[in-house]
């Protein structure tokens, strides 16, 4: 059966990273401290599709909430271990993941579930598998696995290419004999990474960035050393893309292409 893997646009939730999960405040330039309050999400012809709210127990997030969902977040000591999606618009869990660590706290596995209702047609299980060289994410396989009587499991390879300095410079997809799925090639600055700053974590942290298509393909914003300036598809079609920074040096807002994608406000004492 030929693997076909949902962008499921909304939720960059499955991101995935080599480091602890911890939740970190950002301190800016001018001593203070910040966390993220809130971001606001657009739509590429403009319009505001969704936002988030943060919600802190010390350092540590514990919800994100709008209008439209909340999404809860648990831990086992400071690794995010389970978050749950309640879709306030169909008064259901629309999914829920889980995460296994390794003895170096290196994500090694994660688990999602998606239900019926407003993002799936019917259960659906996602596994996301990776691997290390050193540091970096080399390479996260792909099962996904229905419910229904008449479905397979589908496995696809996601081959990262990372330079010395620590950046994704593309990711390969290929099923289990070889085929090209997909291409994507990105391009970066030499700032520190500003999603860092936020959290170390920022895939697990946030579930509505998902400015690409697939979600693997936003991974290289929060695991690179640096920042991603465009991607590309089979080195075609280059998308710019643009940050705006506050006064104490938080990022402000990311953009695609010259328009807005998310803007954020930060809580500094």
């Amino acid at each position: 059966m030929k693997q076909i893997f949902y962008s499921i646009a909304f939720i960059s939730f499955l991101q995935l990273y080599s480091s602890c999960q911890k939740e970190l405040s950002a301190t800016s330039d001018q001593g203070k401290t910040c966390k993220l309050a809130s971001a606001t999400y657009y739509l590429a012809f403009g319009g505001v599709y969704d936002s988030s709210a943060f919600v802190y127990n010390g350092d540590k997030v514990i919800r994100a909430e709008s209008e439209i969902k909340t999404i809860t977040y648990g831990f086992n000591g400071s690794n995010i271990t389970t978050r749950t999606y309640f879709d306030k618009l169909a008064n259901a869990v629309s999914f829920s993941d889980t995460s296994e660590y390794d003895a170096s706290n290196r994500l090694k596995k994660l688990t999602a579930w998606f239900y019926p209702g407003r993002f799936a047609q019917e259960t659906t299980k996602i596994t996301y598998l990776f691997n290390y060289n050193g540091d970096f994410v080399d390479k996260v396989t792909s099962i996904q696995q229905g419910s229904s009587s008449n479905s397979s499991s589908d496995t696809l390879h996601n081959l990262f290419r990372v330079d010395a300095a620590g950046n994704t410079e593309n990711i390969i997809t290929v099923d289990n004999i070889g085929n090209i799925y997909d291409s994507v090639h990105y391009a970066y600055d030499r700032n520190p990474n500003y999603f860092k700053k936020i959290h170390p974590n920022y895939f697990i942290f946030d579930v509505n960035f998902q400015m690409q298509g697939n979600y693997l393909h936003h991974l290289p914003y929060f695991f690179s050393t640096n920042n991603v300036t465009e991607f590309s598809y089979y080195g075609t079609g280059t998308y710019p893309v643009g940050y705006e920074m506050d006064s104490l040096k938080n990022m402000s807002s990311v953009s695609v292409s010259g328009s807005p994608y998310v803007t954020y406000r930060y809580d500094c004492k």
